[in-house]
């Protein structure tokens, strides 16, 4: 059976015609959408990108191939495979047809077989065109993360340690101690750093890696705070939970392991020194409620919408210069969504930030 989710609109002037293609489609899982016209096929497109277009090229008014041309103009439309149904057998025809878009044809009558086969071959390859052009935006994401938040810190590394090695600091000294905790600071902000990226490149892969499943969801949060425990008292920050002793939730335990550490690790950056940070978490009916609040800096709503609607690329030093990348944003929204959930955003400059996080209880 077709995956319940593609998509097909089926464009022809004859009813019968419809009748019979959809018919096949639907007994095979599709889900299928109809027009006997160009002007309805475009109202229908407005509303809904389809995974594919059966038309028909003999259409009264506009035909399928201006039709076609049309569709390949929208920006929103274009990567749409559109196949040409046909009763013609004229080289000069289906030439036309390819030069207006179609990546494929089917002659009338056709055979069960030949269109099913020909529209899971073409939603297939479409898919998998997709799932290319954004793991290239994702790499070209990242290699900008990677030369501009890895190489500095790295760097800085480098030249305080060569500058203990060369005797310019001299240990037991207020200095040095003073420099030994930056160095422990920088290396673990690296560190988890280094952590997002591994952990999202690989769930970026063909295959899947995030497989939510019934799980106990305390120990996840409780691992959280522990690792964040160290920064959270280098800058004086009280790291407060209530947590139930046992919470089962639908969930993938790396993936949401990966974004309550992010958001932990964003309370403790922007909230200043002798601040606190909040973690609560509660069974609400269908979902369990993590609710993290920080007494931190906060974030004009201009900037909220930038980071969390806009998806654009921002980083921020903390509240003790820590260095970051906005790759931990990127991470929270794609993990959240891929395990069903739920975000809310509230934040008050000056007064700190509140993040809500709901997963289901059942799959």
């Amino acid at each position: 059976m077709a995956d319940s989710k593609r998509y097909i609109l089926i464009v022809d002037d004859n009813l019968n015609n419809l009748q019979i293609t959809a018919k096949i489609l639907k007994d095979e899982g599709y889900l299928i959408s109809l027009a006997q016209d160009a002007a309805s096929a475009l109202e229908q497109l407005g509303q809904i990108v389809p995974d594919l277009i059966l038309l028909d090229i003999m259409m009264p008014v506009i035909d399928g191939l201006e039709l076609c041309r049309i569709i390949k103009k929208n920006d929103k439309l274009s990567e749409i495979p559109v196949i040409f149904l046909t009763a013609k057998k004229q080289t000069e025809d289906l030439s036309e047809g390819f030069r207006a878009g179609g990546v494929d044809y089917i002659t009338k009558p056709f055979k069960r077989e030949e269109l099913l086969i020909r529209v899971r071959n073409h939603i297939d390859l479409a898919a998998s065109k997709k799932w290319i052009l954004e793991m290239n935006k994702s790499r070209d994401k990242l290699y900008s993360i990677i030369a501009h938040d890895i190489r500095s810190p790295l760097a800085s590394i480098q030249q305080t340690v060569s500058a203990i090695a060369g005797g310019h600091i001299v240990p037991g000294t207020p200095e040095y101690r003073e420099i030994l905790d930056y160095l422990e600071k920088m290396t673990a902000d690296t560190t988890m750093l280094l952590d997002n990226l591994l952990t999202y490149t690989r769930a970026q892969g063909k295959s899947p890696e995030i497989i939510p499943k019934h799980a106990d969801l305390a120990p996840v949060l409780f691992d959280c705070i522990n690792l964040m425990e160290g920064s959270a008292s280098r800058k004086k920050i009280s790291l407060d939970f209530t947590i139930p002793e046992e919470i089962e939730v639908f969930f993938d335990e790396t993936s949401i392991h990966a974004v309550i550490r992010n958001i932990l690790f964003n309370a403790i950056k922007f909230t200043p020194e002798n601040g606190k940070v909040f973690l609560t978490a509660v069974i609400d009916g269908d979902f369990v409620t993590i609710n993290i609040t920080d007494t931190g800096i906060g974030m004009p709503e201009e900037l909220q919408r930038k980071i969390f609607i806009n998806n654009e690329h921002f980083t921020s030093p903390g509240t003790n210069r820590e260095q970051g990348s906005g790759l931990g944003t990127f991470i929270i929204k794609d993990f959240i969504s891929k395990n069903n959930g739920k975000l809310e955003i509230k934040s008050i400059p000056g007064k700190g930030t509140e993040v809500k996080i709901m997963l289901p209880v059942n799959s």
